[in-house]
C-alpha cells in the first residue's frame, strides 16, 4: 500500500492509501493518535481490513476514472510527513559510489552517519525555510528506511522484516555551516534547521516498493535534473545498514535515510553557484515506486516578519 498521513483542519492525524495518481481513499477517520501510520500497521485486524478497502477502491476507480466520489485529491488535502515523531533520524554520509567519486573522497569501510533532528521533518508540498544565516543551501535525493518493530542486534537475513516501508527523503543541507562543523569532526547545524527534512509524499509498504537496491532516483529543481542515480550505487546496502544500526535499539518509527547520489550543487564544476538553492526554488525529487516529493525553498523573512503591520 501507499500510505500518507494527513489533515485537512489543523490538529487531525488521518490516514489513507493513494490510488491512481492524484486520489486518497481515507481509510480511518480523524484520528489524534500520534503516530496513527504505525498503529495502523501494528494491527492486523485493521490492516487487513483497510487492504480489502484499499482493493475495492483501487478496483472502482480502474473501472471508472472519473468516478471519485469518496476520495479525496492529493492536492485538496495537506500533506504531512509519513512519520510524526522518530526517535532518531539516522542519515548515512557517504553511501553512494558516484557521491564518493565527486568529491574525492575514498570508500568508507564502515556505514559512517550522523543524526538527523525530528524537528527537521516536513511533508510533501512544505515550504523548504532558507535559514538568513546560511550562504550555500543544497539538496539530496534519499531513500529513506522506516523501522516497522523493535529490534536489536538484528541478523542481516533478517533485515527487512523489520521495516515498516519506504519514502522518499530530501537531506537539505547549509554546506557553509556543514563543512565549517566537520573540519571540527561533527555535523550538526548544517543539517538540522527546521524544514531540512521534507519527506514523503507516502509511505510505500515493502511489497509494493521493490527491491530497496534497485530503486531509480532523480531530483529536479526547476524542472532541471541535477541528480540521477539508482539506490544500487550505494556501498552499503539497506539490510547492512539495519544489521549495523541495530547495534543500538531501533523502535517504530525510527528512520535510516541511504545517503545521496552524485549531482549535489556543492560539487559542480567549474561554478557552484548556478545550482545552489534560492528562495523560489521548485524541488522534486523521485524514487521508483515511491512516488514525487515536491517542495518550495521560502525566504525566511516573509515567514517570520517582525513587522507589526
Amino acid at each position: 500500500m501507499r500510505l500518507v498521513r494527513f489533515q485537512q483542519k489543523m490538529g487531525e492525524n488521518r490516514i489513507g492509501v493513494i490510488v491512481g495518481a492524484n486520489h486518497v481513499a481515507e481509510i480511518t477517520g480523524a484520528k489524534f493518535t500520534s503516530e496513527p501510520l504505525l498503529d495502523f500497521l501494528r494491527d492486523p485486524k485493521a490492516e487487513s481490513k483497510s487492504r480489502i478497502a484499499a482493493d475495492s477502491a483501487k478496483k472502482r476507480f480502474d473501472e471508472d476514472k472519473q468516478d471519485t466520489r469518496g476520495f479525496l485529491s492529493l492536492d485538496s488535502i495537506r500533506v504531512l510527513p509519513p512519520i510524526a515523531h522518530p526517535t532518531k533520524i539516522i542519515c548515512m554520509g557517504g553511501n553512494f559510489s558516484d557521491h564518493l567519486a565527486e568529491g574525492s573522497s575514498s570508500l568508507p569501510s564502515f556505514p559512517v552517519s550522523f543524526l538527523k533532528a525530528p524537528t527537521s521533518l516536513v511533508g510533501h508540498r512544505a515550504p523548504v525555510i532558507y535559514p538568513r544565516r546560511v550562504k550555500l543551501l543544497d539538496y539530496e535525493v534519499e531513500l529513506a528506511t522506516v523501522i516497522g518493530k523493535e529490534c536489536k542486534d538484528v541478523p542481516r537475513k533478517d533485515a527487512l522484516d523489520y521495516v515498516a516501508g519506504f519514502s522518499v527523503f530530501n537531506d537539505i543541507s547549509a554546506r557553509d555551516i556543514q563543512f565549517a562543523e566537520m573540519k571540527r569532526g561533527f555535523c550538526n547545524l548544517g543539517k538540522n534547521f527546521d524544514t531540512f527534512g521534507p519527506m514523503g509524499p507516502c509511505l510505500v509498504t515493502p511489497d509494493q516498493a521493490g527491491n530497496p537496491d534497485n530503486l531509480g532516483m532523480e531530483l529536479r529543481v526547476n524542472g532541471q535534473t541535477r541528480q540521477l542515480s539508482s539506490t544500487k550505487k550505494m556501498v552499503f546496502k539497506v539490510r547492512e545498514l539495519i544489521e549495523f544500526f541495530s547495534s543500538m535499539t531501533l523502535e517504530p518509527g525510527d528512520i535510516i535515510t541511504s545517503g545521496t547520489p552524485s549531482g549535489v550543487a556543492i560539487y559542480r564544476k567549474p561554478d557552484k553557484e548556478p545550482y545552489l538553492l534560492r528562495p523560489g526554488d521548485s524541488i522534486e525529487a523521485k524514487i521508483e515506486n515511491l512516488g514525487r516529493l515536491q517542495n518550495t525553498v521560502v525566504d525566511m523573512q516573509p515567514l517570520y516578519s517582525t513587522s507589526k503591520k
